[in-house]
């Protein structure tokens, strides 16, 4: 899955064009979160500008039975995303967080506060600010594959996918283009992971390699000083 960029979500309209999508998981790009509202539970993780997250603040906002109360805070906080993160950034969770609730009317929401440990996670808006690699890692993770693809420190990008046997050849597929490639491995859920074989990096998803490239030391080219994040 590549995960989408949206620059705000603010109106109405906004928020219901991004639920009738296939799969309501997207960055933001202001105020900068990654947003996941595929279940009864709307999870926001906060992205820090000019840093690269490793225990990235996360809030957890709903019901187990029914989405009606998020969209009631929703809705109580004028649609404004921003709006709802203020008034998380409030809240006192030394108690317990599980039935904290933001609004005292909505008695089904409950409200967590917790660190997301579990990956490394990249802002898009940081993307353009990866330091280039100086040596090759022990262990190719998604934050050293988007230096290295940042800083153009490769040569020969390959789509591994058309390599595999007719029977289950997915050629008619478009090649990922870089940015995709990126934002492929931007997301906690594709598991993207790296193996060196026969000099060439075979970046995965799951258990099949899906592009592969041969990595480089390489001085990365001087940058102009205005560009765009991708």
């Amino acid at each position: 899955m590549i995960i989408p960029v949206l620059r705000q979500l603010n109106t109405r309209e906004q928020w219901m064009d991004f639920c009738r999508r296939e799969v309501p998981y997207c960055f933001i790009e202001s105020p900068e979160c990654l947003l996941d509202f595929q279940s009864t539970f709307l999870k926001i993780t906060l992205l820090p500008t000019n840093t690269i997250v490793h225990d990235a603040i996360k809030y957890s906002l709903g019901s187990r039975t029914s989405m009606e109360p998020v969209w009631r805070l929703i809705k109580g906080c004028n649609w404004q995303l921003d709006n709802i993160l203020a008034g998380l950034e409030e809240m006192d969770f030394t108690s317990n967080v599980r039935d904290n609730s933001l609004i005292s009317a909505h008695t089904d929401l409950s409200v967590r506060k917790y660190f997301n440990r579990e990956h490394c996670i990249v802002a898009p808006s940081n993307l353009g600010l990866l330091p280039p690699l100086s040596s090759f890692p022990a262990i190719w993770d998604p934050l050293s594959i988007n230096q290295l693809l940042s800083n153009q420190q490769y040569t020969d990008l390959r789509d591994e996918r058309k390599a595999l046997p007719s029977q289950h050849s997915r050629s008619s597929l478009p090649t990922p283009t870089l940015n995709e490639i990126r934002l492929m491995l931007l997301d906690p859920v594709e598991q993207c992971i790296g193996q060196i074989h026969e000099k060439r990096l075979h970046i995965f998803r799951g258990k099949q390699a899906f592009v592969s490239l041969i990595p480089s030391l390489s001085k990365p080219k001087p940058r102009l000083k205005k560009q765009s994040k991708f």
